[in-house]
């Protein structure tokens, strides 16, 4: 059963995730592209906003962001299932930085934690691996 979350939660969350994605992202398309490459900055900021949009469920701003990825990883010539692996290294270090950050709040790990489930379920690999949990 999915819950509502209410928009600030969602704002909150996603105001003190960017900079974590922005970081993550910024260094892994850094390693694939060479950290001097021109496009580094402006894919992970692309693929941080991506992020942002799924956390805030803006569903307008994710498809935008989805074509805009998707033209960036062909036109830098990145294999087809790049940002999806970006993805799963995203989820993953966002549910560690969850389990730490709120290890003493209960509430607002379960919060945080079912949110990225919700998100988890809208990547385009996931939806399989997901449903079942």
């Amino acid at each position: 059963m999915a819950r509502d979350f209410d928009l600030s939660e969602r704002q909150e969350m996603a105001l003190w995730c960017f900079p974590i994605v922005c970081d993550l992202l910024g260094e892994q398309y850094g390693r694939a592209l060479g950290p001097r490459h021109t496009a580094v900055r402006v894919v992970a900021f692309t693929h941080s906003q991506l992020w942002r949009a799924m956390l805030l469920d803006d569903q307008n701003e994710i498809r935008k962001l989805r074509g805009e990825m998707s033209w960036n990883v062909q036109r830098l010539g990145l294999p087809p299932g790049f940002a999806d692996e970006l993805d799963d290294l995203v989820l993953d270090e966002l549910m560690e930085v969850v389990t730490q950050r709120f290890h003493r709040s209960p509430m607002k790990s379960s919060v945080c934690s079912h949110i990225l489930l919700q998100v988890a379920r809208s990547l385009v690999y996931a939806t399989e691996a997901v449903a079942a949990a």
